[in-house]
């Protein structure tokens, strides 16, 4: 049988990362003296977190925002960031309960696995190596200059780099737009409820509400010709 990969979003699908990038935000309203950041971190992160940073700060700034302006401030944000994973205390962030067992399930029998993020390369690096799991994949994608989720992009860089069909790999997302990139990307998917309901994962192929919901062989099982013609 051909080889699987298994591709993996990061912040939300792998770690809680709320608190990274959080305090990021907090730095670059601090630098461009723009108030105090009055959302809470829960706000933050049923509102915004997962979102683009354009959406984010055109929605906190009053007034027009120079494209130019935006640029520094993202890439202040995206140093900010970097800064809090590798020199806080926690890094701001934390693993998902239950997700190494999954990893090191899947690490053990041998799949190749990638990271297919939208977060900048050094923060998605420094994140893993904050976490010790950064040994465990093959590749990194970091989809920050490609288009955006639903966009395939980021997915289909993964699968190249891993050298496996699209048709051969599975994703694990916890974000709408994500799980409809891996469907646009010809991959099998599965939903992790940590940023949205399972009833709205329309796109995954399994949804789990908890890594404690999920075994090796139901994913595998996706991938099980015989199971699939049967179906037919």
């Amino acid at each position: 049988m051909e080889k699987i990969s298994i591709l993996w979003d990061l912040d939300g699908t792998i770690v809680d990362s709320v608190g990274l990038y959080y305090e990021a935000y907090r730095g670059v309203f601090k630098k461009y003296h723009l108030g105090p950041l009055n959302d809470s971190i829960e706000e933050y992160r049923s509102l915004y977190f997962g979102r683009a940073v354009e959406v984010f700060l055109r929605d906190h700034i009053q007034g027009e925002i120079s494209d130019e302006q935006m640029t520094d401030m993202k890439m202040d944000y995206l140093r900010f960031a970097n800064e809090h994973v590798m020199n806080s205390e926690d890094g701001g962030v934390h693993l998902l309960p239950g997700v190494d067992r999954v990893l090191n399930a899947f690490y053990d029998k041998g799949y190749p696995m990638a990271i297919a993020s939208t977060s900048w390369l050094p923060t998605v690096v420094h994140t893993l190596e904050r976490v010790g799991l950064l040994e465990k994949f093959a590749n990194i994608s970091s989809g920050f200059l490609l288009p955006s989720k639903p966009a395939p992009d980021v997915f289909l860089l993964a699968a190249s780099l891993n050298r496996t069909a699209p048709e051969r790999c599975v994703v694990f997302e916890d974000s709408l737009a994500g799980m409809k990139g891996a469907k646009a990307a010809g991959m099998k998917c599965v939903g992790i409820a940590t940023s949205v309901d399972v009833t709205q994962m329309k796109d995954a192929d399994i949804v789990i509400q908890s890594y404690n919901d999920i075994q090796i062989e139901a994913v595998e099982a996706l991938f099980d010709e015989q199971k699939i013609e049967e179906r037919l």
